[in-house]
């Protein structure tokens, strides 16, 4: 699939499940990237759209209105249309109209989950040593004992570059990011949505984030991590 082609499915329906733009995706990073950023971007205006709009503030009454008119029509207009729509509010969410209670960066952790049987190539566990050449982007290492990681990728997180590794557990996957501690955005030492569930802490000198759709099995991949993963200063 070339790359126009790519880019408007995507700006028309950044869920899509289009075979052709999964396979696009996996085989070029700068697709998926691409594809990563706009999804992130759709759920970052979705989650927008449930917030309570102030009754005494008439502009944030009609903006919520245009919202939900949006979400409605969406899928109907032309990708040229939703890539305006997307711009426009994304300008109306910088100034502050809308605020949001969560971070972009869980945000985009859920929007990542949505997709990450699609980043698994098969069930073969990925080379430790490959692993822990990747973690040293971070200082980091990591010890036999975490479970079959089933997928090591770079990604970004609110423009954040991080390491995304999907490991396969009894009850499916789940997803562990690793993060320089740096980062000034906030993620909530354990947070949650309809789906999934999530947890964060700090490990010398990386954040690592864990999420996926059974907690006890995120709760087991935590503990794992804290005590296999290791970060120099």
């Amino acid at each position: 699939m070339d790359e126009i082609t790519f880019r408007r499915t995507i700006y028309a329906d950044p869920y899509t499940q289009d075979p052709e733009v999964v396979e696009a995706a996996k085989q070029d990073p700068k697709k998926q990237a691409f594809w990563e950023e706009i999804r992130a971007m759709e759920a970052s205006l979705e989650q927008a759209m449930d917030v309570p709009v102030p009754d005494d503030l008439a502009d944030k009454l009609i903006l919520r209105q245009s919202m939900k008119d949006y979400k409605e029509q969406k899928q109907r207009r032309p990708w040229y249309f939703a890539m305006a729509a997307s711009v426009v509010l994304a300008s109306l969410l910088t100034v502050g109209v809308v605020t949001q209670s969560d971070s972009d960066l869980t945000a985009d952790v859920f929007a990542h989950m949505s997709h990450v049987e699609y980043e698994v190539k098969g069930d073969s566990p990925v080379d430790l040593a490959m692993v822990n050449d990747k973690l040293a982007t971070y200082n980091g290492s990591v010890e036999e004992g975490m479970g079959d990681i089933v997928s090591a990728n770079y990604c970004y997180l609110d423009s954040i570059k991080s390491l995304h590794l999907i490991i396969k557990g009894e009850n499916g996957l789940s997803s562990l990011f690793v993060l320089p501690s740096q980062i000034t955005e906030t993620v909530d030492e354990s947070f949650s949505n309809e789906q999934y569930s999530g947890a964060s802490f700090f490990l010398e000198s990386a954040k690592v984030i864990v999420v996926g759709e059974d907690s006890e099995q995120v709760t087991s991949l935590k503990e794992k991590a804290q005590r296999l993963l290791s970060f120099s200063i």
